[in-house]
């Protein structure tokens, strides 16, 4: 399992189509690797479980990969109605 904790994201970073990398690291603490939302689509798409960890509330949601009206693939947390798990709710870097 891999922890996606922080993201960077272009103006306004208003919606998870915004997200254009993400800092991810194997445990919920240590240092953290950071990879294009690219890459990240391909590894998800490619079998590799994804989880959102936010640091200072311990929230936690699976990520998953949608498809924009624009075609334009993406990641979001798989909707469970709580705000607090979702990538935009993560630390910016």
């Amino acid at each position: 399992m891999l922890y996606i904790r922080k993201v960077r994201v272009v103006s306004p970073g208003t919606s998870n189509q915004h997200i254009t990398a993400v800092g991810y690291s194997g445990a919920v603490s240590g240092p953290l690797i950071e990879i294009t939302r690219d890459i990240a689509v391909r590894l998800i798409e490619g079998g590799t479980s994804f989880r959102s960890h936010n640091d200072n509330t311990r929230s936690e949601a699976a990520v998953t990969v949608a498809v924009s009206s624009a075609r334009t693939k993406y990641i979001r947390t798989v909707a469970d109605g709580r705000e607090s798990n979702n990538l935009l709710e993560l630390p910016r870097f």
